[in-house]
């Protein structure tokens, strides 16, 4: 029975060592793969280098030398100028006017210098024609009589008038009458006293003066009516109680001279 047993394994040891002859594999000696999921990528096929033809080998050769010889380039940032500034306007420039050359001969024009109006000049005997014309006017309104130019008393009016250009204020009559030796002659000699006779020229005198300006019309109408409008002036200058009158105007130091001369009598012109 054992002989029986032992035959039996033997005989199925056989059969499976001829079964798997054909198919005998070794053993794995690797850990079987693990499987990861990942993004599937591109895979460029392998390249075979090809060994190139004589005439490439000179062609090659010569693009190697033209190479060696140009300069390696060298990345360097675009430069941009004044006028090709990217987003960036261009303002234009006004044109320059082109400087005149002075003749070197010719004189500098001076600067013209703006002093004001520049009135016309005007004769002093014209305002005082006119101021005598103006005065009688207001006499004859108040019904008082016109009063009558002497020419002698203006020639004393005048010289008054000059000297009230450098000392404004009244003078006495009869000492300007002597010097001008105009007027009634007063002879004090019966009395033993020659040396202190005296010429009467007028009886009243209105000084004024002003920096006024203007023409003629014009400044004798504010002459006319400041002595009209002062009444100590007017008592007598407008008073038919001095029916003889003279004026005399002169300008000096930018400014008008005026002396006003009223008479009671008539001595001689």
């Amino acid at each position: 029975m054992k002989k029986i047993i032992i035959l039996l394994l033997c005989c199925g040891v056989l059969m499976g060592m001829v079964g798997c002859g054909g198919n005998t594999a070794l053993p794995p000696t690797e850990s079987p793969p693990t499987t990861i999921a990942e993004t599937p990528t591109e895979t460029t096929p392998p390249t075979t280098e090809v060994e190139p033809t004589e005439k490439e080998k000179e062609h090659l050769s010569a693009e190697s030398k033209d190479q060696a010889t140009e300069p390696p380039a060298t990345a360097t940032e675009p430069t941009t100028t004044a006028t090709e500034k990217p987003n960036e306007e261009i303002k234009p420039t006004a044109p320059t006017k082109p400087k005149e050359e002075k003749p070197t001969n010719a004189e500098e024009p001076q600067e013209e210098i703006y002093v004001g109006i520049e009135w016309p000049e005007v004769d002093p005997a014209d305002i005082e024609r006119l101021v005598i014309e103006k005065i009688n006017a207001y006499r004859i309104a108040q019904d008082d009589a016109a009063a009558t130019v002497l020419p002698g008393l203006t020639r004393v009016a005048r010289h008054r008038a000059n000297e009230l250009t450098t000392n404004f204020e009244h003078r006495a009559e009869q000492h300007v009458s002597t010097e001008l030796q105009y007027g009634q002659f007063v002879d004090l000699g019966q009395y033993g006293m020659s040396e202190n006779s005296y010429y009467k020229g007028y009886s009243r005198e209105a000084i004024g003066m002003g920096d006024w300006f203007g023409t003629a019309e014009s400044l004798s109408d504010r002459i006319t009516d400041g002595f009209h409008h002062s009444k100590g002036h007017w008592s007598y200058v407008g008073s038919s109680k001095y029916p003889y009158i003279s004026i005399g105007i002169t300008k000096a130091n930018g400014k008008w001279y005026v002396c006003v001369l009223m008479r009671e009598e008539n001595y001689g012109g």
